[in-house]
């Protein structure tokens, strides 16, 4: 195919896009409410996985040390816990700001109480440990437990799994929501388009009849798929964005007292147009390339049948 021609078929395709602008118009509404609707799960589930893994990081492993130890021994059970595989960050808890934590939950009566009885702090040094992978939670325990200098480890495996199968569970939905949204888009943009091929069946035969290629007759509709994908590509960005602002601002009170602080649109707005704009790419030319090739191998060439 030459240059002049190329240039000539790609212009066909931005002229039959105006042309068609009904059927277009179809097509666009189409992909933008499916892409509407992967935007809105997928700002849904990071928001849910935010949520998530701000209480895997309040899910911490105390260990507490024996009163026994020397500052050489905390230093260096500071060192083997920091060295452990799955521990992501430790954070040592000195007595005295345990103590001074604790003495400042209590009213007034009960803080002076304790604080004229207590001679000692009742309370060892710590170290808190934060792990990365919540599903070796357990195993990271037993390793904590067979360190020496430990008086006892405080944890919640059970939350722990607990919150390891909601992170699992959220990835697992959300690719299948998204996959499952995406053939569908496919499948009415291919309807869609074959609207399309139909409407202008009369033409694609006279084409075929005076020669032309099957990938002379499909690049205008590939052009047309990949105008379509990035037009409504652009759109669903803009429309999920509004939605999320909207919803935010009507329940920001509820977000607020389940502890979540929605994610920033702003953050993912890059990232989300280019799956967007993939997403309609694809499906745009997927479903031209798929519409035609059927229709070109079964009816493309009988005239007569037109």
């Amino acid at each position: 195919m030459s240059g002049a021609s190329f240039r000539y078929l790609i212009k066909e395709g931005f002229h039959n896009t105006w042309t068609n602008r009904m059927m277009s118009v179809a097509s666009i509404c189409v992909l933008l409410s499916c892409l509407l609707l992967i935007g809105s799960a997928s700002m849904i589930f990071l928001n849910i996985d935010s949520l998530v893994q701000k209480i895997e990081n309040e899910n911490v492993i105390m260990v507490y040390i024996d009163d026994e130890a020397t500052d050489a021994d905390i230093d260096e059970l500071g060192i083997e816990l920091q060295n452990l595989n799955n521990v992501q960050k430790i954070e040592f808890v000195a007595k005295e700001d345990a103590w001074a934590e604790q003495i400042a939950t209590m009213d007034e009566a009960q803080a002076e109480f304790f604080t004229e009885q207590t001679d000692e702090i009742p309370l060892p040094d710590a170290y808190k440990v934060t792990v990365k992978d919540l599903e070796q939670f357990t195993t990271t325990v037993k390793q904590i437990k067979k360190l020496n200098h430990i008086d006892t480890v405080r944890q919640n495996t059970d939350l722990a799994k607990k919150l390891a199968k909601i992170s699992n569970g959220i990835s697992i939905i959300s690719i299948v929501i998204i996959a499952v949204l995406f053939a569908i888009s496919l499948f009415i943009i291919s309807n869609t388009i074959k609207l399309t091929v139909y409407s202008r069946r009369l033409e694609i035969s006279i084409m075929k009849s005076v020669g032309a290629t099957n990938s002379f007759v499909q690049l205008p509709f590939v052009v047309e798929g990949v105008i379509l994908g990035v037009v409504a590509g652009v759109l669903s960005l803009f429309a999920v964005w509004g939605i999320y602002e909207l919803a935010i601002n009507r329940f920001g009170d509820v977000f607020s007292s389940i502890g979540l602080d929605p994610l920033k649109f702003t953050d993912y707005a890059w990232i989300m147009l280019g799956v967007f704009v993939a997403i309609g790419i694809v499906s745009g030319v997927g479903g031209s390339l798929i519409t035609m090739r059927k229709y070109l191998t079964k009816e493309g060439s009988e005239i007569s049948a037109v």
